[in-house]
């Protein structure tokens, strides 16, 4: 007899589980500029081996309505990540500090590693458990956020055990989060802290190359040429003391031989 399980899964992506916002991604050396995306969102839920008594694994109308609401709250605001450890925020109430050059009303500010400075009016923003805000990130934060409208418990009793969210930036532009959904609705196991899924390790940028004599950006990668220029010299004295001879390919170098040397 097979051993093959039946399983069943459900996936919903309509156009209206949308929303535009702006952000920008900052890490230590670098910062994009402040723009915005219409974010698509989808989601897919896995694992039930049969299906309810009512012939569904999970009404569509459910998740439609939970994930339309969840993207409505997201939408045209600045996504402001207030795990950043290269911004520092502030929220300040403008009433009190009597400040008419800010305006009426809580502002958010925001001082980037360099020196960039954003205001936003505070209703004009979503203060978000994010680091960089990346497409990434906002799928672990919707994940959690439609998990708790569809509520775990339920899905759990359908023999549903596991969501995907995927969130794009644009066509052909997604990232997407699959995590085991929790046996109960404790908040802390819905609510995920995004910084239990970033790596600590030291980031290493992309070097940023001259184009006809001119830096192909406004010269906030630096660092990443220093870096990249580092790693080079270290490749060029183990080729001169002979240190990677018995490394080197017979017939010629190529520059996917140099790069795998560098790394």
């Amino acid at each position: 007899m097979s051993s093959f399980q039946t399983s069943f899964e459900v996936r919903v992506a309509k156009d209206t589980f949308k929303f535009n916002a702006a952000h920008f991604v900052a890490f230590k050396n670098f910062r994009e500029r402040l723009h915005g995306h219409n974010y698509q969102v989808a989601v897919k839920l896995l694992g039930s081996r049969k299906i309810g008594h009512d012939g569904y694994v999970v009404d569509f109308g459910d998740i439609k309505a939970v994930t339309k609401k969840v993207c409505k709250s997201l939408n045209e605001h600045f996504l402001c990540p207030m795990l950043s450890d290269v911004i520092t925020i502030s929220v300040i109430d403008n009433n009190s500090n009597n400040n008419p050059e800010l305006g009426d009303g809580a502002i958010v500010k925001l001082v980037c590693e360099d020196g960039a400075v954003f205001v936003f009016p505070k209703q004009d923003c979503l203060l978000l458990p994010l680091v960089h805000a990346t497409a990434e990130e906002l799928a672990i934060y919707l994940w959690g956020k439609i998990l708790q409208g569809l509520d775990a418990t339920f899905l759990r009793k359908r023999g549903i055990h596991t969501m995907e969210v995927t969130v794009a930036e644009a066509v052909g532009q997604e990232a997407l989060f699959r995590h085991e959904i929790p046996s109960t609705n404790n908040m802390d196991e819905i609510a995920l802290d995004v910084r239990t899924f970033i790596d600590s390790g030291e980031i290493t940028p992309t070097p940023c190359f001259p184009v006809d004599g001119k830096k192909s950006c406004d010269g906030s990668c630096e660092a990443s040429q220093k870096l990249f220029s580092a790693k080079l010299q270290q490749l060029a004295d183990s080729l001169n003391s002979g240190k990677l001879q018995d490394k080197l390919p017979t017939g010629g170098i190529t520059g996917e031989d140099l790069q795998k040397l560098i790394e």
